[in-house]
């Protein structure tokens, strides 16, 4: 009977430590992959900012609602690249336990770059 109440806290906790480091893995999975889409939508020719930003947003709350129970969204988009950063915290199970995250993906903006010797393209418009 001691030996039960010593050794019970130790294994659930040492339970709900290993699920809660799963949950920060998974938060950071998805946070790197919202982090590309959104990085993705900055990079097309005609993408902005806002689209970037609301790409990631729906991502996130799509693949991992709930995973962070704080998000922030920051793009930065250049005539050269594009930049998503995804950060937040992650949902815990054990009190006391503040884990942050904070994932980044970017890439060069998509441009025209006329061919020497060959008449411009037409630009397509939706």
């Amino acid at each position: 009977l001691v030996q039960t109440v010593l050794i019970a806290p130790v294994l659930l906790l040492t339970l709900m430590l290993i699920v809660q480091f799963g949950l920060l893995f998974h938060a950071q999975n998805v946070a790197e992959n919202a982090a590309q889409e959104g990085a993705a939508a900055a990079r097309r020719f005609d993408g902005s900012e806002a689209a970037a930003k609301e790409r990631t947003r729906r991502f996130l709350r799509e693949l991992g609602p709930g995973m962070l129970t704080t998000s922030d969204v920051q793009v930065q988009r250049t005539a050269q690249s594009a930049t998503v950063t995804v950060s937040g915290t992650v949902i815990s199970l054990i009190p006391g336990i503040d884990l942050k995250i904070k994932e980044t993906a970017s890439g060069p903006v998509e441009r025209y770059v006329p061919v020497p010797g060959q008449p411009p393209a037409p630009v397509l418009r939706p």
